[in-house]
């Protein structure tokens, strides 16, 4: 009979110091904070971001876009290689500019095309040309291009009245008479100042810098 009470009070025991061990336990587990504007977190890939330039606190150097434009048709080739010794790459493009082709198409040879050419000059226009370069346009007769359409039109008119009545306006894309330099610091404006000055009447201006 004593044995028995004493295996009931060790159990007891065991009982009572488990929960007692499970409560102190519990009350030490400190509940977990909700995420703070959870929402608003967005994971960055290391390379969209831009990389530091300059030293901590240096002002960015101020780029622009240049226009360099106003050339002799003789220079521009020279003002190109003078470019390129700058090794500006992508910075450097020269934008198309529309023009308008007065011309007689192509003959079927050069004997009929040689002919046409003396009927023009018989009735007084000389500044016809023939295309003899090989490909779509060859033994046509080229006139002069104009820059705009208005001036083609009046030109084309002119020739209307000496009876030329073949002749023909073509809209058409070539390099334009300007270079563009993008992203041009001081450095590269001082250095493009200095080119500039051995083209006399040509100009250099900021642009707007437009997206490609």
């Amino acid at each position: 009979m004593r044995l028995l009470f004493f295996i009931l009070l060790l159990v007891n025991a065991a009982v009572f110091g488990y929960f007692t061990y499970r409560d102190q336990g519990l009350a030490n587990i400190k509940p977990q904070r909700p995420p703070v504007n959870a929402d608003r977190i967005r994971l960055v890939n290391p390379a969209d971001v831009p990389a530091p330039t300059g030293k901590p606190g240096e002002a960015a150097p101020k780029l622009a876009c240049m226009e360099w434009g106003g050339f002799k048709p003789e220079e521009i080739d020279q003002a190109r290689q003078a470019l390129d010794k700058l090794a500006l790459g992508d910075k450097l493009t020269r934008p198309k500019a529309p023009e308008y082709w007065l011309y007689i198409p192509p003959q079927k040879n050069k004997k009929d095309a040689e002919k046409k050419l003396e009927e023009l000059v018989g009735l007084g226009i000389e500044d016809g040309r023939l295309v003899e370069d090989a490909g779509k346009w060859r033994w046509a007769i080229s006139f002069a291009a104009h820059p705009s359409e208005d001036s083609a039109i009046v030109r084309l008119n002119q020739l209307k009245e000496k009876g030329v009545k073949s002749a023909k306006i073509l809209k058409r894309d070539t390099p334009g008479n300007a270079f563009h330099i993008l992203q041009a610091d001081e450095k590269l404006s001082a250095e493009l100042n200095q080119l500039k000055s051995a083209y006399a009447g040509t100009e250099l201006k900021e642009i707007e810098c437009k997206a490609p």
